[in-house]
């Protein structure tokens, strides 16, 4: 099994952002693996970063928080039910869907990961993952609690349907196999 960080291609495909400025940190922190969908309102505004660049399936927003065009959505329905809830957005009066994760698996193996530590002892980065497989078994997306507010960890399935259905503005980099 391979575990992939999923971010966008921002620099091939177009990136949005949240438009309330003066709300954008709290905003961020709700994606914290907690169902949020009974208090969404769908009345969030955002709109896509200038440039000429053009519009993929994942337009990049922050990297533990994903966005998906209506198309990836229904390819990756499966996935999706079981790694959390599709939140819905319209940006630049097109449906997309801010994918809120809330499949928290305590499944990183500390003792085997190369961190690096504040003093306190808390986590400030991980250099190398490293994961308890068995508790991974049927999992394709995903966060760990250490990581809850930076990172969405995906496998193998996930990354080829994405390729099998030539989604857009994936990016997927691998961080640790069990081979």
């Amino acid at each position: 099994m391979n575990v992939y960080i999923l971010d966008a291609d921002v620099n091939k495909y177009r990136g949005i952002h949240y438009t309330n400025e003066d709300d954008v940190v709290e905003f961020m922190r709700g994606f914290n693996g907690t169902p949020m969908k009974d208090r969404w309102t769908a009345q969030e505004t955002f709109q896509f970063d200038h440039g000429r660049l053009v519009k993929g399936d994942t337009p990049g927003l922050a990297t533990h928080v994903p966005v998906f065009s209506l198309k990836a959505t229904k390819v990756l329905a499966d996935f999706l039910d079981l790694g959390g809830e599709l939140l819905p957005i319209t940006c630049a009066a097109e449906r997309y869907f801010v994918f809120n994760v809330t499949r928290v698996i305590d499944a990183l193996d500390e003792g085997n990961c190369e961190l690096e530590l504040f003093d306190d002892g808390d986590i400030m980065d991980i250099l190398r993952f490293a994961f308890f497989l068995e508790r991974l078994e049927g999992t394709s997306v995903f966060k760990v609690p250490q990581c809850i507010l930076t990172d969405v960890f995906v496998t193998d399935p996930f990354v080829e349907r994405v390729q099998t259905a030539k989604l857009k503005g994936f990016k997927f980099r691998l961080v640790w196999s069990s081979d």
